[in-house]
C-alpha cells in the first residue's frame, strides 16, 4: 500500500500563509519597539510639552559647581550619559538667570553680569590663613549675623529673576552619544561666570535647559507614535479577521462532505427529514420487515429437518442395530 501523494499548496493558500506570517511579525515588532520609545522618546517628549518652557531664551550664569559622591548625595545630575543607571558620582551645575536676550553685551556691562571668581594673590601666605568658620563671636549677637544669599524666585529689586536654579542638557538630564556627551558639556558649562543662553519652564522655574527644539520634539513625538500604534492596531484587525473569517471558512469547507453524507442519511429521496411518521419511515420499516421475515422462512425448513431425524449417538449404537437387523 503506497502512501498517499502530497497535494502541493496553491497559490492563494500561499499568498495567505506569507500574508498571516507577516502581519504576525509587525505586530510583534510594533508592540515592541513602542515598549521601548515610551521611556527613551515619548515620556521625554511630552515631559518637555508639560513643563512649558519659554521658547525665548533667557541669560544663564553658573552660580556654584558640586562634585558629590555617593548614592545618597546624589539625588540628581546636571548631566548623565545612561538614563538608567544608578547615580554614585555626580556633579550639580546651579545658575543665576534673567528673562530676555541680550545679544549686544558690552565689556562694561559684562563684568556686572557675571560673577568671575577672584584669582589669588602669590604674595598672601596662605599657611597663616584663618578661616571664618574656626572663628567664635561671643560678642555677636543674631541680629548682627550676615544674611544668607537668597535663592529661588527673587523680586524687582534684583538683577535676576531666578537664583540656583538645576542645570540640565534637556528635561531628562540624561542621553546617549552621539546625541548627549557629558564630557562636552561640563567643559562647557561648569566654569563659574560663564555666560550662556538656557530656556526656563514656566511651570518649575527651577529647572533650566541648555538645548531646545519644540518643532524635533513634536516631530519625534509623532513618529514614536504614529508608526507604533497604528501598525500594532492593523496587525491585530486583520488576525482576528483570518481567524474568524478565512481559516474558520476554510474548516468548515473540508467539513462539507460529510456534513453532506450525514444529512442524506438523515433525510430521504424526498429530501426531507426522516421521522417516526414519515412515509420513509414507514417504507424503510416495512423493507426491514420483509427482509426479516424471508430470512426466517429460509431458515425454518433447515430446523424441521433437524428436529425429524434421529440423533445419531455414535458408532457403537450404528453397529448394535445392524447386527439386530441382520439376525431377524
Amino acid at each position: 500500500m503506497t502512501d498517499e501523494e502530497k497535494i502541493p499548496p496553491t497559490f492563494a493558500e500561499k499568498l495567505l500563509f506569507y500574508t498571516t506570517a507577516t502581519f504576525v511579525l509587525l505586530a510583534i515588532f510594533s508592540l515592541f519597539a513602542f515598549l521601548f520609545l515610551v521611556p527613551f522618546v515619548i515620556e521625554p517628549a511630552f515631559t518637555t510639552i508639560f513643563m512649558q518652557f519659554d521658547p525665548v531664551a533667557a541669560l544663564c550664569v553658573t552660580a556654584s559647581v558640586k562634585h558629590l559622591v555617593g548614592a545618597s548625595n546624589c539625588s540628581w545630575a546636571s548631566c548623565r550619559e545612561g538614563c538608567t543607571k544608578d547615580l554614585f558620582e555626580c556633579t550639580q551645575i546651579r545658575v543665576n538667570y534673567k528673562l530676555g536676550i541680550y545679544p549686544n553685551i558690552t565689556p562694561t556691562d559684562d563684568e556686572n553680569l557675571i560673577r568671575v571668581e577672584r584669582a589669588l594673590r602669590k604674595d598672601y601666605e596662605y599657611e597663616n590663613y584663618e578661616s571664618t568658620a574656626d572663628k567664635s563671636y561671643p560678642e555677636m549677637i543674631e541680629e548682627d549675623l550676615p544674611e544668607a544669599i537668597p535663592t529661588g524666585l527673587q523680586g524687582n529689586d534684583s538683577e535676576w529673576y531666578f537664583t540656583g536654579a538645576r542645570l540640565f542638557p534637556n528635561v531628562k538630564g540624561c542621553g546617549y552619544p552621539p546625541i548627549l556627551n557629558c564630557t562636552v558639556f561640563y567643559a562647557k558649562h561648569m566654569p563659574l561666570g560663564t555666560n550662556y543662553t538656557c530656556y526656563y519652564s514656566r511651570v518649575d522655574p527651577g529647572l533650566v535647559i541648555t538645548e531646545l527644539d519644540m518643532w524635533q520634539n513634536t516631530l519625534n513625538l509623532v513618529y514614536a507614535m504614529a508608526i507604533p500604534i497604528p501598525s500594532f492596531i492593523i496587525s491585530v484587525i486583520y488576525l482576528t479577521f483570518a481567524y474568524f473569517k478565512i481559516y474558520n471558512t476554510e474548516e468548515e469547507s473540508e467539513q462539507a462532505p460529510l456534513k453532506s453524507d450525514a444529512e442524506a442519511m438523515a433525510t430521504g429521496d424526498d429530501e426531507k427529514p426522516t421521522t417516526p411518521g414519515s412515509d420513509t419511515f414507514r417504507e424503510d420499516l416495512a423493507c426491514y420487515g420483509h427482509q426479516l421475515k424471508m430470512q426466517l422462512a429460509n431458515d425454518k425448513p433447515k430446523e424441521g429437518f433437524e428436529s425429524n431425524s434421529p440423533p445419531i449417538s455414535n458408532s457403537a449404537s450404528l453397529s448394535g442395530t445392524k447386527s439386530s437387523f441382520v439376525n431377524a
